[in-house]
């Protein structure tokens, strides 16, 4: 019984492993391909591993320590370099905008000043040394930076002088203006005659380079220089001649505008008072004028004289379409004139009432009938001949 019992156990085991080896054994084939492409499939990871690895020590290969040291302390000096270039325009750019803020703190404070006192543009064109003397401080709003010059007016250069006596106060006239209106620019007398021996031309400057090149002493100092140019080349515009050009001078057939035109730019030249001035100009004037002005009380000045001879020679030019100057008084037709007696010039004068009403009803003033003026009354022309 228990050798059955052996016998059937042994069996049983038989059993349990004959089968999986009768199955491997059929498998086999199948287990034989999927063990090949296994090992296929490790033998490519390992062939790419040993890829990669070989790739990655060729780019990256080992280096020195002291290299890789070196590498470093260059690229720190590098970047301490780029730092300091930051730290350099970083600071220049604060330079600037502080220069900014001054700038514009300064031209703040000039346009308060003026806004509080406009007289100060006025006596600073007059006297530039006194206005900058008292200009106000400037304000600075950051780091200490030096002020702008204040800008000068641009200013056109004269007309050169060729050395012709009638322009030569006028050219001195225009650089004294330059030079007070560009007191920076013409802030030395030898810089003021340089600018005018150079705007000098013909004879003119033939003589201002003389004096230049021999260092004489009129070369340094403005007012000596244009003393000398007026001696030279301005005889007869000054003093005894300039009152004799002045005395020659009249109206003619000209307008008593042009005429006082001529009489205002000679009349400075001279050293008269202006009694002096005034009888003159009234002895200039063209005959009718004096025949309009008798009926009339003269003004005390040259400039009342001027402004009264002009409104009448432009009222007698408005009325009447024959100039006065050229009118023939002994053309007149005559006419019977019985009362009033007609005034006599040079015996009686008309009262202020007979010469207010005669203006008022156009009146003839010498003979007190309408129709006509003084300077072509036909009694005055008879009593003339």
């Amino acid at each position: 019984k228990n050798k059955l019992s052996l016998s059937s156990g042994k069996s049983d085991c038989f059993a349990l492993w004959i089968v999986p080896v009768y199955l491997l054994w059929i498998l086999r084939p199948c287990l034989v391909n999927k063990l090949s492409n296994f090992a296929n499939a490790g033998l490519s990871l390992c062939c790419s591993w040993v890829q990669s690895h070989a790739h990655y020590s060729t780019i990256w290969p080992k280096m020195d320590p002291a290299q890789i040291d070196d590498r470093i302390s260059r690229m720190e000096d590098m970047l301490n370099q780029l730092i300091a270039a930051s730290a350099a325009a970083s600071a220049e750019n604060r330079r600037g905008l502080a220069q900014v803020r001054d700038e514009m703190a300064n031209i703040h404070t000039r346009t308060q000043a003026l806004e509080q006192s406009p007289a100060s543009l006025e006596a600073g064109s007059s006297s530039p040394a006194s206005a900058s003397a008292a200009a106000p401080p400037p304000v600075s709003a950051g780091v200490g930076a030096p002020l702008p010059s204040p800008r000068e007016p641009n200013v056109g250069a004269p007309e050169r002088y060729d050395g012709d006596p009638v322009t030569c106060n006028a050219f001195l006239c225009n650089c004294s203006i330059i030079f007070s209106l560009q007191p920076l620019t013409f802030s030395s007398e030898e810089a003021r005659v340089a600018y005018t021996i150079n705007h000098l031309t013909g004879r003119a400057r033939l003589w201002g380079t003389a004096e230049w090149l021999r260092g004489t002493s009129i070369c340094h100092s403005f007012q000596s220089f244009a003393n000398e140019l007026r001696r030279v080349f301005g005889t007869g515009s000054l003093g005894a001649d300039a009152g004799r050009e002045l005395l020659d001078l009249v109206q003619g057939s000209r307008s008593v505008t042009d005429f006082a035109i001529d009489f205002r730019t000679k009349a400075p030249m001279c050293d008269w008072n202006p009694a002096a001035l005034r009888d003159v100009f009234m002895r200039g004037l063209a005959g009718y004028m004096k025949d309009e002005l008798v009926a009339y009380e003269l003004p005390s000045t040259l400039e009342g004289l001027i402004e009264l001879a002009t409104r009448l020679d432009l009222s007698l030019h408005s009325k009447s379409p024959v100039t006065p100057a050229s009118s023939s008084l002994a053309s007149t037709a005559p006419v019977s004139v019985e009362d009033p007696e007609p005034m006599q010039l040079g015996h009686t004068r008309l009262s202020l009432e007979e010469r207010e009403r005669r203006q008022r009803l156009n009146l003839c003033m010498y003979c007190g009938q309408p129709g006509h003026f003084v300077s072509r009354c036909p009694v005055k022309a008879r009593a003339h001949q």
